[in-house]
């Protein structure tokens, strides 16, 4: 995002050219800089700390036991992150009295394609769960929204509304696909952090280069040229793609491989069996307060008649 950086579309040499070919890679909120950071940062770690011993058990019981205790909790979170990302896409115009009421404009789309694709994402994942699980899991329908969300940032102000859609929809099937490969792969990432954050990640940072236009580019950017039907674009965030995984990569596996080797990344295994609620925040078993407090709840409240 620095107006310096080599990869920015605001970048323009001595020469008086942009580094990269006309518009330099576009990443108006960040699915590159924020989102792939954060996804192969979390890859790496997954892969240096290891599986969770319960997961390779035998007994269904104790797999079972691996389950988040509140899907409450995850959908009030994620309803929060999903109004936050208004504020992070649409901020990202940085100035809404600017420009004439332009810039303001300009956020109004940006949150017009960010809500479809979270919906898209959202609805396909809610799809495979019924068509290919039986049953509609919230988990994996709020995740689908996260996927429409990362999967959007990138190209949020530069894309049309039905192109919102489809990238959307296509960032759910990212996901759920990304999400059965690290499992195939043996990787333990509990919260799909990777296929979530890393994956739709660059799909995002891709989906500029296929379905920006011309006009929307001039809008957000003020470039226009010919990068979209010349492929130059495309070209600019595969490199973008490349240059910012890579970096992750090697910079997150410095940190956690060598606080791995020194034994310093992962718990004791009897803190881990007693689990971090316990022995960081003293909660013996949260599933059993948290049913506790919904039993106290029932109890005091008022008696209706039938």
């Amino acid at each position: 995002w620095s107006g310096t950086g080599w990869l920015s579309a605001f970048y323009i040499g001595d020469d008086g050219k942009p580094y990269l070919k006309e518009n330099g890679m576009i990443d108006f909120a960040g699915s590159g800089v924020v989102h792939m950071v954060g996804g192969f940062a979390g890859l790496m770690g997954a892969i240096a700390i290891g599986r969770r011993r319960e997961l390779d058990s035998d007994d269904p019981e104790v797999r079972a036991s691996l389950k988040g205790h509140s899907d409450l909790l995850c959908s009030l979170g994620v309803s929060i992150l999903w109004m936050g990302w208004y504020g992070f896409n649409c901020g990202s115009t940085l100035g809404a009295g600017a420009g004439n009421g332009s810039y303001i404009n300009l956020a109004s789309k940006v949150a017009v394609t960010t809500t479809i694709a979270a919906a898209m994402g959202a609805i396909t994942t809610m799809l495979y769960s019924r068509i290919f699980l039986k049953s509609y899991v919230l988990t994996l329908c709020l995740n689908g929204v996260l996927a429409g969300l990362v999967s959007i940032t990138a190209p949020c102000s530069v894309v049309e509304p039905w192109a919102a859609m489809m990238i959307g929809i296509i960032g759910g099937i990212v996901y759920i696909l990304s999400s059965a490969g690290i499992k195939m792969c043996g990787v333990d990432d509990p919260l799909d952090a990777f296929p979530v954050h890393g994956a739709c990640g660059v799909w995002g940072v891709l989906s500029v280069g296929i379905f920006a236009t011309r006009s929307n580019i001039k809008r957000a950017y003020g470039f226009d040229n010919d990068a979209m039907t010349s492929g130059n674009q495309f070209r600019n965030q595969l490199i973008g793609v490349l240059a910012i995984g890579g970096w992750t990569v090697v910079t997150s596996g410095l940190v956690f491989f060598p606080l791995k080797f020194a034994g310093l990344l992962r718990v004791s295994d009897e803190e881990e069996k007693v689990g971090l609620d316990a022995s960081e925040h003293g909660v013996e078993n949260p599933k059993v307060e948290m049913g506790e407090v919904k039993d106290s709840v029932a109890a005091k409240a008022p008696a209706q008649d039938v």
